[in-house]
């Protein structure tokens, strides 16, 4: 890394772009990224292409999505390295640079900040300990997993009905009311949701409380404080969790169509359509990127 460092730190475009810095550990702390990147995409910075941009992005995805930055973070790197980037590209041909040099990084500016609603997704190690200790209670395991891996809200999950799931040949899916768009249940999800209903007693909800009826806000908030406490986890709100849905599926490269698409099973009473397929490919296709796989809970 300091001889990455080196290079840069004695180029001439390089001197001039620091002067502008007012402390030394400004400038330091730009050629750190600078060569951090290098490292990381086994690259000179000046011969980059748009490739190593996207790696780089999702790499820091990658580290962001599993605790180990936050996304304030990730977006101040990729920002420090625009700026440079953009400097540079503007004046390749007087520091006789390559041609093909680009601030590769800009595109990548606009996904961060349509990605800023997602930034504070839950660490995968205490989502884990979250599923371990709701075990036992069936319908709560199929609530948090269609909150965590489908992105459904609160409300969403509180005033779905049986009939609102249906089963093509290329998945599951739910018919939200406000929503444009259908939301793709994930495979693994469609399974527990499946054992659930095999299970569930008659209602014209599909999650109801003691006597019934249906859920609310309030009754879910109280059912995740008490499994975050068993879990001995923070007590994360459904919205947070929420999140980590759409932090997943951008970091294994969906597109933020997509994503926004997202968020936005068999017999029992579930309608199915055979030999007929959902439309929409590109939304299934979009969450099969996540390397995420919620099991069934064991009893």
């Amino acid at each position: 890394m300091a001889a990455q460092i080196f290079r840069i730190a004695e180029h001439r475009i390089w001197r001039e772009y620091a002067e502008h810095f007012k402390s030394k550990d400004t400038a330091e702390a730009y050629l750190t990224e600078i060569a951090e990147f290098e490292k990381t995409c086994k690259i000179n910075f000046f011969h980059m292409t748009g490739k190593n941009a996207e790696m780089y992005y999702t790499y820091l995805l990658e580290k962001e999505a599993s605790g180990k930055m936050s996304m304030s973070t990730l977006s101040k790197k990729f920002w420090e390295l625009h700026s440079f980037a953009s400097y540079a590209a503007d004046r390749k041909a007087e520091f006789e640079l390559p041609d093909t040099f680009e601030d590769y990084f800009y595109p990548w500016l606009k996904r961060l900040r349509q990605q800023e609603k997602f930034v504070h997704s839950v660490p995968m190690e205490d989502m884990d300990a979250l599923y371990q200790a709701v075990q036992e209670d069936l319908m709560a395991y199929t609530i948090i997993a269609l909150i965590h891996r489908a992105g459904l809200s609160s409300n969403e999950i509180a005033e779905l009905r049986p009939e609102n799931l249906a089963v093509y040949e290329n998945g599951t899916f739910a018919y939200i009311e406000g929503r444009e768009t259908v939301c793709y249940i994930p495979e693994d999800v469609s399974v527990i949701l499946e054992n659930y209903l095999s299970r569930r007693e008659p209602a014209d909800y599909l999650f109801y409380n003691r006597t019934g009826g249906p859920l609310n806000k309030m009754y879910i908030s109280r059912m995740l404080k008490k499994y975050t406490q068993k879990a001995g986890i923070p007590a994360y709100s459904a919205e947070k969790i929420r999140t980590t849905c759409g932090t997943a599926m951008f970091a294994y490269g969906a597109k933020p169509g997509q994503v926004a698409k997202q968020m936005g099973i068999t017999k029992t009473q579930i309608q199915k359509y055979h030999n007929r397929q959902y439309r929409d490919h590109l939304l299934v296709k979009a969450n099969e990127l996540v390397k995420i796989k919620i099991e069934p809970p064991s009893y």
